[in-house]
């Protein structure tokens, strides 16, 4: 099972209309009747709401509009689309003016496809969005750089030149969530090479000083850590159920199963019968367990494990962190992003596999008897 990337909103190519509600539960005041003859605001949202789905299904993928030959494909369809949603963003602008500001940022983000599609009248809004001083000004510089960047997503050089652009905006707007929402995408969403991708995320951790960067960052030098540390003595802290400092120091000379799972999770539930038949067989043996909870819910955690009396071994779960984050911070600082996830550690400490979940009862013989 995925579980979705706090960063995982940034990372996807999503296209966002205003949400379905009345302008009245938006301000006090109700929005001024349209004359005769003309639609109201909540008329002009419905239609936007189903154009918006109409751009879905033309666009399936992300693939529709990085790859050059989908690209010309699906054009004649895409253009008259996205041009219908644009002039919605401008008639409800016209029917609110007080409203225009929440729908800028939505407005260039189509421009921006419209750019990458080869409309020029929409890349040339753009640039003049571009001298704006501010966010709008800040939005439309990235989307210019963000169009080149998937306009050319089998070019390295002119990516990594539109990544240079964007690294500028990042030190001189560190904490501008609009410049790590670009950055993922390009680091996601068709990069030319892995090297680029990697770029744009190390951008991400220097570069990026905001609250959702650092909450990027540790997900990014997690997913670099598990990749790294396979093969080599490692060391997993956090804090138990209870209260108490954990670390798999303290089990030296054990083999130690790690379940990086969550009650919600139901390929993690169907798992626990096979990790329970482990214990049984090798605990005394020199097998022990670690769970890694990533559940948010404390008091839906410990009624499953009441229930579960023969799971004995200790559960990490942080009560001030796990909440806030949605996810075990333990989970997020080793890159762990699929639920069940197992890593296997050995006599010596020595992580093994990050990927034990499918075969870890022919894991587990081997490492015990391992002197």
């Amino acid at each position: 099972m995925i579980r979705f990337c706090s960063l995982v909103a940034l990372c996807a190519m999503v296209f966002v209309v205003p949400g379905q509600r009345t302008f009245a539960e938006d301000k006090p005041a109700a929005a001024p009747a349209p004359a005769a003859g003309h639609r109201t605001a909540e008329q002009v949202q419905e239609e936007l709401q189903k154009a918006s789905d109409a751009l879905h299904a033309i666009l399936e993928t992300p693939d529709m509009m990085i790859d050059p030959a989908k690209r010309a494909e699906v054009a004649p369809r895409a253009l008259p689309a996205l041009k219908k949603i644009i002039d919605l963003f401008d008639e409800l602008g016209r029917l609110d003016p007080e409203q225009k500001k929440e729908f800028r940022g939505p407005r260039i983000e189509f421009l921006m496809v419209e750019s990458v599609f080869g409309n020029k009248n929409a890349q040339a809004e753009l640039e003049s969005e571009a001298k704006v001083e501010g966010a709008p000004g800040l939005e439309a510089r990235l989307s210019l750089q963000l169009a080149e960047f998937w306009k050319n997503a089998k070019d390295e050089a002119v990516q990594n030149k539109a990544l240079d652009e964007v690294q500028k905006l990042a030190q001189a707007n560190p904490t501008d969530d609009s410049v790590l929402k670009t950055l993922m995408k390009m680091a996601n969403v068709g990069p030319a090479t892995p090297k680029v991708a990697e770029r744009a995320e190390k951008i991400v951790v220097s570069d990026l000083k905001g609250e959702r960067a650092a909450m990027a960052a540790v997900e990014i030098n997690g997913r670099y850590k598990l990749k790294e540390s396979v093969g080599k003595p490692v060391e997993l802290t956090g804090q138990t159920l209870d209260g108490k400092t954990f670390s798999t120091k303290d089990w030296k000379g054990k083999v130690i199963l790690v379940d990086f799972w969550a009650t919600w999770c139901a390929p993690c539930v169907k798992a626990l019968p096979r990790v329970k038949k482990m214990y049984i067989d090798y605990h005394a043996k020199g097998l022990e367990i670690v769970g890694v909870t990533c559940d948010s819910e404390v008091e839906r955690l410990q009624v499953f494990l009441d229930k579960n009396k023969d799971m004995p071994w200790p559960q990490l779960f942080d009560a001030k962190e796990s909440p806030k984050l949605d996810f075990s911070p333990v989970a997020k600082a080793w890159g762990v992003e699929r639920l069940p996830t197992m890593f296997l550690i050995d006599r010596n400490g020595v992580l093994q596999s990050v990927a034990a979940e499918d075969d870890f009862e022919k894991q587990i013989p081997k490492l015990i008897e391992a002197k």
